[in-house]
């Protein structure tokens, strides 16, 4: 490279409600890694979106208020033409599998150094797959990962995870008692392919909230 040539610059953006953790990996980059810019950062996937600044890979933290089906961020911010990689300091196997399987090719975790940030950015510019650490490894290798929940079967464990009673739970989702442990069965079954057999309903729901293929919402008034 002649000293008339500048090197690359890969023009990287962030997605997360939390910016002042991503002062401490700017400064990083402005220092050690000349080749990447981090030139956007943003509360959520919609902010970023109506921006028109183009960039090749974009930083995605999980969880975001009003944008929490991370399986639909990773895909309108891969329509763009961008490359994801997923950073966050949220380690439940199965919202991190959902990322992954919707497009994005990496996983770092916050906790992680920051040279291992810059190492998932490189390769997912090039179209390359990485995690971050042994940590993000397992996380992505747990077979608890791999655990496919139909959206009815995510009602119905929510709805056990909440406390209610399974003649509520019926008539909240419009569905029969008697087809209720039909729902509860095949979850189970599936966790139990996963190496993980629950004791009962109130396990199985805790093992989906613990993955995060459930979470529990606040309640309104009047629920």
């Amino acid at each position: 490279m002649t000293a008339d040539e500048k090197e690359p610059v890969l023009n990287v953006a962030a997605v997360d409600d939390h910016p002042v953790i991503l002062r401490g990996l700017h400064a990083y980059l402005a220092e050690h890694a000349h080749d990447i810019t981090l030139c956007g950062v943003y509360p959520s996937v919609s902010a970023m979106l109506e921006d028109t600044l183009t960039v090749s890979v974009v930083l995605l933290d999980l969880l975001l208020p009003g944008e929490r089906d991370v399986a639909t961020n990773v895909r309108r911010i891969r329509a763009t033409g961008a490359q994801v990689v997923i950073y966050t300091s949220d380690s439940r196997p199965g919202i991190v599998r959902e990322a992954l399987d919707a497009g994005a090719l990496g996983l770092v975790l916050k906790s992680d150094q920051e040279e291992r940030v810059v190492d998932a950015i490189r390769d997912a510019a090039q179209g390359k797959k990485s995690y971050s650490s042994r940590l993000a490894h397992a996380i992505v290798t747990d077979p608890r990962a791999l655990v496919r929940l139909t959206a009815r079967e995510r009602e119905v464990l929510t709805l056990v995870a909440k406390g209610m009673p399974r003649r509520l739970i019926a008539k909240r989702l419009g569905i029969s008692e008697r087809t209720l442990p039909t729902y509860l069965e095949r979850a189970g079954e599936k966790y139990t392919k996963a190496s993980t057999t629950p004791a009962g309903p109130g396990e199985l729901a805790a093992l989906a909230l613990e993955d995060g293929y459930i979470e529990l919402p606040p309640d309104r008034p009047g629920q």
